[in-house]
């Protein structure tokens, strides 16, 4: 990568790594003949690379990526690894396809420029959706969010006319704006405290204010001819300048990735109304979307059986729970309940399998639904944490463990709702009254 554009990369997102490669590694996968197929919020959740309809292909095209985020490596690096394998397979230069009305149009394979397209764009949205989740978790002592665009010769101009704007963090407007907003964006938002705010003389917009949605035409389907259109988002300035992100850019990549929930779980807890409360998140933690989105990230850790910094969205705690947790320990939960890659793969750990104690797959797709509606929820007096028991009968049950509140790890800006286990324990044990106090349900012989 030239000296400059790696400044820049390291200058816009300068940001743990981890974080990154946490977002990049919860994505799937998604075959596309145009990248217009899919919709901005799948592009945040699945990995995908235009016409690269093989799936060989695309798992060393993401290979290539994931190490380019977790290893620092540079596109030149990246280009000089994917090439040769690329060149192999046969996916590289033009070739000629047939439409569904048989007549030939001709596409571009691999490429040097496409592979530094691949590179930029991947690597971009990883760590900017990195650093939103950290920014997130500190909008407690930071809920003024600055965008902030490098303004030099290659900054577009509607980016340059965002540039030092202030919105609150739960702004609606930065669902569409939070960078990168287009190939090569170069753009970043840093956050500030009420201390920073005033000192600097700065002031806080309404983002929403400025907000509309309109058509705008992103292709044509190459199968049916049909004129493809989306929502896509224009900004209408104070001073009647416009901004708009590029078409396929219009998309907080972290929000719609893992930050939702978490935004819902905040919204959540200023709520007044308990019984509003409690029926939002039992619709919600009862969302069919919800549960398959696990489940597939599930699939995905469990096949990879790589254990990076990847977190994904369980549910939310219930009403009741929250407030058992909070008298009981003096520490609020965050409401939100999340396990990561690391926790899903202790839980199915080749000691817990060879001791028959680990769940089915099925059951680790089912830990929404297990934890939405379980059977009975204990406190566990000696560890002090949650003890979620499902799929039980007079001799076993499913044993889910959630710490809550809990850091993951002591840089962890905020802490969340952590499963931090799940496996098959003997009724007995769960009897134990000593350890266990009853909180919700039943379980038959400890009343």
């Amino acid at each position: 990568m030239p000296k400059k554009n790696k400044a820049d990369l390291l200058a816009a997102f300068s940001m743990e790594p981890k974080d990154a490669v946490a977002f990049f590694r919860a994505k799937g996968f998604q075959i596309t003949d145009q990248w217009q197929e899919m919709a901005t919020e799948a592009h945040a959740r699945a990995f995908t690379v235009a016409k690269a309809m093989r799936m060989d292909i695309l798992e060393d095209i993401r290979e290539a990526t994931d190490a380019a985020i977790s290893e620092g490596i540079t596109e030149r690096e990246f280009i000089n690894r994917l090439a040769p394998a690329l060149k192999r397979k046969g996916w590289w230069g033009k070739d000629t396809w047939k439409d569904a009305q048989g007549n030939d149009r001709e596409v571009q394979l691999g490429s040097v420029h496409r592979l530094k397209t691949i590179f930029r764009a991947n690597t971009s949205s990883a760590y900017m959706a990195g650093r939103y989740r950290r920014q997130l978790a500190a909008v407690n002592e930071r809920p003024y969010w600055q965008y902030i665009a490098v303004r030099d010769d290659r900054t577009r101009p509607s980016h340059r006319r965002l540039h030092g704007k202030v919105f609150r963090w739960d702004d609606p407007i930065w669902q569409y704006i939070y960078p990168p907003n287009g190939w090569g964006c170069r753009c970043t938002v840093r956050n500030l405290t009420e201390r920073q705010l005033k000192r600097q003389g700065l002031v806080v917009e309404r983002g929403e204010d400025y907000l509309q949605m309109v058509q705008r035409e992103i292709g044509t389907d190459v199968e049916t001819g049909e004129v493809m259109t989306v929502d896509h988002p224009v900004l209408t300035l104070p001073d009647g300048t416009t901004m708009s992100p590029d078409l396929g850019w219009s998309g907080n990549a972290g929000a719609l990735a893992f930050g939702v929930d978490s935004g819902i779980a905040r919204k959540l807890g200023e709520v007044a109304s308990t019984d509003l409360r409690s029926q939002v998140i039992q619709s919600l933690n009862n969302s069919e979307l919800r549960q398959k989105q696990f489940g597939d990230w599930v699939d995905q850790v469990l096949a990879s059986r790589r254990a990076g910094h990847g977190l994904a969205s369980v549910g939310l705690l219930t009403e009741s729970l929250a407030k058992s947790v909070l008298q009981r320990t003096g520490n609020a939960p965050s409401r939100l309940l999340v396990i990561g890659e690391k926790q899903l793969l202790h839980a199915d750990s080749d000691r817990h399998r060879k001791a028959g104690l680990a769940l089915s797959p099925e059951a680790y797709r089912a830990l929404p639904r297990m934890l939405a509606n379980p059977q009975a929820v204990l406190w566990d007096k000696k560890n002090r944490n949650l003890v979620y028991v499902a799929q039980a009968d007079s001799q076993a049950g499913y044993k889910v463990v959630v710490n809550a509140p809990y850091r993951l790890k002591r840089s962890e800006p905020a802490p969340l709702d952590v499963v931090i286990n799940a496996y098959q324990a003997p009724m007995r044990n769960l009897r134990d009254r000593n350890q266990y106090e009853l909180l919700e349900g039943t379980l038959e012989g400890m009343e």
